[in-house]
């Protein structure tokens, strides 16, 4: 294995929490044709129902408080099933947790704003107030987890988690950790959605990580990637996009036709987890499930797409998909990823 190989990342779990299902990747996938999908202005958003939490009943209460936590919770138990690992079993200073949160700490501002209001910042629970901070949920679910790695959330608007997912492979390749979990979350209000009563886009819930690690260090401990990353991009502005709009690809979910994967057409936008669910979704593609509401060419450029190259990496006859997210000055992120083609 040459020395490029080494450093290579692997995927190797995935964990992604819907406001229709959760579980891994194949799992969200194959319960997507049969949810309901409510339309814009039926509800302020589209919420991952609250008797989910019960999946992760052991979880502690610090976590079992805030949504975005159990949220992530779940999302992470998913991952490390799928990838073969348990985090109580692994060196707690050798994992790291990277997430990318579009909506940093600005529910818990708001919960504890209206506290306020209510009944004086006198009688204000103490519990609120380090949910006011912006990386409140990855530093719960380090505690709650004992995981005592690296730990950073990212707020960069929809490029969030494809960002979160970056920075955990700079760490994996730089030998700091073994294993990162990466991805992103957000969780809404009545009070945030109504910010955006303009736009004729659905606001739902949800989060996405994965389990990633040196691909020498996947094969060593048996585990087969979902997917590897070949090359991450981020531009320094709008003028240094890594991705030519007018790229020609042709999708690989459901029917090969020229277009794009919008995310937002079937989940909805999920803010800081939309780079992750389409990665997901490019996975998923590859490996033959069918992604719902597959979409041509839009004259409205989505800021989160999937794009799937039109033909096999030459040599191994692989799948290649590139997946890019802009953040909300205009600054773009893209991964470039290879996978085995299953079906």
């Amino acid at each position: 294995m040459s020395q490029s190989d080494r450093q290579r990342i692997a995927f190797t779990g995935c964990g992604w929490v819907t406001p229709f299902a959760h579980g891994t990747i194949r799992e969200v996938l194959q319960a997507a044709p049969d949810m309901e999908r409510p339309q814009r202005g039926d509800r302020p958003f589209w919420p991952v129902p609250e008797q989910w939490r019960e999946h992760v009943p052991h979880l502690p209460n610090e976590l079992k408080r805030d949504k975005g936590c159990w949220i992530t919770a779940i999302a992470m138990e998913h991952a490390c099933r799928q990838a073969g690992i348990q985090i109580a079993s692994l060196d707690p200073v050798r994992v790291g947790f990277i997430l990318g949160c579009e909506l940093a700490g600005q529910l818990g501002m708001i919960d504890f704003a209206n506290e306020v209001r209510r009944q004086s910042a006198r009688f204000v629970s103490p519990i609120h107030f380090p949910q006011t901070v912006g990386n409140y949920i990855s530093g719960a679910i380090a505690r709650g987890f004992h995981m005592r790695g690296p730990n950073l959330t990212i707020a960069g608007g929809p490029a969030s988690s494809l960002d979160a997912i970056v920075e955990g492979a700079e760490l994996l390749s730089q030998g700091t950790v073994d294993f990162v979990l990466a991805g992103g979350v957000d969780v809404l209000s009545q009070a945030v959605t109504e910010s955006f009563a303009g736009d004729d886009a659905l606001v739902g819930e949800a989060a996405c990580l994965f389990v990633l690690e040196r691909i020498a260090h996947a094969a060593e401990r048996g585990a087969p990637p979902l997917a590897v990353m070949d090359r991450a991009v981020q531009s320094t502005g709008i003028n240094d996009a890594p991705v030519d709009p007018a790229e020609k690809v042709i999708s690989t979910a459901g029917f090969r036709r020229e277009g794009a994967i919008c995310i937002r057409d079937w989940i909805g936008r999920c803010f800081g987890a939309e780079g992750a669910a389409a990665v997901a979704a490019a996975i998923g593609a590859a490996s033959g499930e069918r992604v719902p509401f597959a979409c041509g060419e839009k004259e409205s450029r989505p800021s989160t797409r999937t794009f799937y190259a039109t033909d096999q990496l030459p040599g191994d006859g692989s799948l290649s998909a590139s997946v890019f997210a802009t953040d909300d000055s205009g600054r773009q992120t893209r991964l470039d990823l290879s996978m085995e083609p299953t079906a």
